[in-house]
């Protein structure tokens, strides 16, 4: 109970730095560099330096943006992060964009969408550069195209070449030596929300394909497919009826990497999951989430979420992953970011999870 109260104290140091929002059509800029500290089951207490910076704009559907953190966890995990996204000429052009670098002690827990008896202790480092120039066709149509490199490294300990053979018979040998992944592929998108970190009217749909090619940049030949699909609808007095659903897929004839396959949990799909713990290559998904205010900048949500991992070649569910929970929003800026404080459990019987991060959930 201290750790949570010491997160949650660490967390609204945020508040301070924060503008009052405005009823204006011109959003102010706000820019934070503050000290931050979020917590999840899979990093335990993460204190670190959360930056953004949010562009002055006059449509709060379009609001150019860096943010990033640069985070130290309680289990010596590093993780660094920045996001551009930027319109520009005219916001005929978007930019998304994404660097990361990481040192992340992590366990084991094989593949599949069942619960095994693995649980492996290993690290992965690893570095992942993303960008995606996009052509505003219209008003809410986006096209572009997608290029991404990924280079990843495991280090283990003494006690994995006792179970090597075991793991690698039971889930294959892919993702255990040093690879290095180049992706080239398209996107295209509709996006008519009112705001993109706190949306309250509005549909978002973003379909995005990529493929790489083995000894072109790239250890394996692999297809990555993903579809998101966002409906926000206003009910009455801010109130707020959200949903998503949400496919991935990682299609591969001379193996996948088990760092690339999808997995549930973690802070934004099916919250109450431990990350990592259920992996396949395909994902699918439905979340909903009912926002409502409180007082004035603070908000609250209950969400419940639905879905599984699975194998592509026969797509079996052997038990329906749901997990639910409440949680509490605080608003930052004028651009609509929050903080997020979320408290979640499963149907699998696990523990009671929290997260505390910016940004919604989707």
């Amino acid at each position: 109970m201290k750790k949570t109260l010491l997160i949650i104290l660490l967390s609204l140091s945020r508040i301070g730095y924060a503008s009052e929002p405005s009823d204006s059509t011109v959003l102010r800029q706000s820019l934070f560099i503050i000290p931050h500290a979020s917590y999840q089951q899979e990093t335990s207490v993460a204190p670190g330096i959360a930056y953004g910076y949010y562009s002055k704009s006059n449509n709060i559907s379009k609001i150019s943006s860096v943010s990033g953190s640069v985070v130290y966890t309680f289990r010596n995990q590093f993780l660094f992060n920045i996001t551009p996204k930027i319109y520009f000429n005219a916001d005929k052009w978007y930019l998304y964009s994404n660097l990361s670098l990481r040192n992340y002690p992590d366990f084991y827990y094989g593949i599949g969408n069942k619960l095994t008896s693995t649980k492996q202790p290993y690290t992965s480092q690893n570095i992942s550069f993303l960008i995606q120039p996009q052509y505003i066709v219209s008003k809410h149509f986006y096209v572009g195209v997608s290029f991404s490199s990924r280079y990843d490294r495991i280090v283990s300990d003494t006690s994995f070449e006792f179970v090597k053979r075991d793991i690698f018979s039971k889930f294959g040998h892919d993702g255990w030596t040093p690879f290095t992944q180049t992706n080239i592929g398209l996107v295209a998108a509709y996006d008519n929300r009112d705001n993109q970190f706190y949306p309250q009217n509005g549909f978002f749909a973003k379909a995005a394909y990529s493929s790489s090619k083995k000894g072109m940049g790239s250890t394996f030949s692999l297809q990555e497919v993903t579809f998101d699909f966002r409906h926000y609808i206003p009910i009455f007095a801010s109130h707020v009826l959200a949903w998503q659903a949400y496919y991935a897929g990682v299609f591969g004839q001379n193996g996948i990497p088990f760092q690339l396959l999808p997995t549930v949990g973690g802070i934004d799909k099916l919250r109450g999951f431990r990350q990592g713990m259920y992996r396949e290559n395909v994902l699918m998904l439905l979340q909903t989430e009912y926002r409502l205010p409180i007082y004035k900048r603070l908000k609250g949500a209950v969400f419940c979420s639905l879905g599984d991992v699975m194998n592509s070649s026969n797509y079996k569910i052997d038990k329906l992953k749901v997990a639910y929970g409440a949680g509490l929003r605080y608003r930052l800026n004028d651009a609509r970011v929050h903080l997020r404080l979320d408290a979640a459990k499963n149907n699998y019987g696990d523990k009671l999870q929290f997260y505390i991060t910016a940004t919604e959930a989707f």
